[in-house]
């Protein structure tokens, strides 16, 4: 009865190894993931991915500077998935109220219009500006631009009389190359890596250029893929990906 004990008591605290993924609109690197039943954990990398050891019904708390902390309990989804998928919120940092109280002020205004001081009137005097001598600098000599303009050779302006000013000077027309438009799928594809789709979708690793064109030609807009917009984006990809894996299961 000891070692039936002993093993069944074994059996319900053996942890295994999750694979979790962090959401937020900011940064993620580093935020801390603590295993508070086991006291083990772990950090984030830059994109929001981390392994930790969990059982069912391990408390997970998630917390960081410009987050709310969190507090997760592990289900049986967790277990059996082996996945875990947190959303993070930005905490708002309020300031306690704060009272200015100003210097030599007694809150009477009559004593306080009493008490107060004038400061003098400054006066500046550079005299006579006209009796002043200034040296000459870089912006004293006259530059006369229109003289210039058809300035003589040898007494004889050869390139006004030929008409070559015009031809020479003639303003050249800039060539414009047409811009390569970018397509949805592409840009799709240059935020997220297959692994994304695979891990949190389940969507196979030869089937993600078919998921990526399916989800676009289901009405992904180019404002959805803006970083505000992420959360719907991350709804969308979930509902999508269920009829994604529903029509690839009645093809085969």
């Amino acid at each position: 009865m000891f070692f039936f004990a002993s093993s069944l008591y074994a059996q319900d605290f053996v942890r295994i190894e999750v694979s979790g993924k962090l959401f937020a609109a900011n940064d993620l690197e580093g935020v801390t993931i603590f295993n508070t039943s086991s006291k083990k954990g772990t950090i984030a990398d830059f994109e929001g991915s981390f392994i930790i050891e969990v059982a069912l019904n391990d408390v997970l708390e998630i917390s960081a500077l410009q987050y709310e902390a969190n507090m997760v309990r592990v289900n049986q989804d967790v277990i059996t998935t082996k996945q875990i998928r947190l959303f993070l919120v930005d905490k708002v940092n309020a300031l306690n109220e704060v009272l200015l109280l100003p210097s030599q002020l007694s809150g009477n205004l009559l004593v306080d219009m009493k008490n107060a001081k004038v400061a003098k009137k400054m006066e500046m005097n550079f005299g006579n500006l006209s009796e002043m001598e200034f040296s000459e600098d870089a912006f004293t000599k006259v530059d006369n631009k229109i003289i210039k303009k058809d300035q003589l050779t040898d007494g004889l302006n050869i390139a006004s009389i030929s008409g070559l000013n015009k031809l020479i000077n003639k303003p050249r027309k800039k060539r414009v190359l047409p811009k390569e438009k970018v397509s949805l799928e592409q840009i799709l594809a240059a935020k997220y890596n297959p692994i994304f789709f695979i891990q949190n979708y389940k969507i196979p690793s030869p089937h993600v250029d078919d998921f990526i064109r399916f989800v676009v030609s289901n009405g992904l807009t180019e404002s959805q893929l803006q970083e505000k917009e992420e959360f719907f984006l991350l709804e969308f990809f979930q509902k999508q990906s269920v009829e994604f894996l529903k029509q690839e299961y009645e093809k085969n």
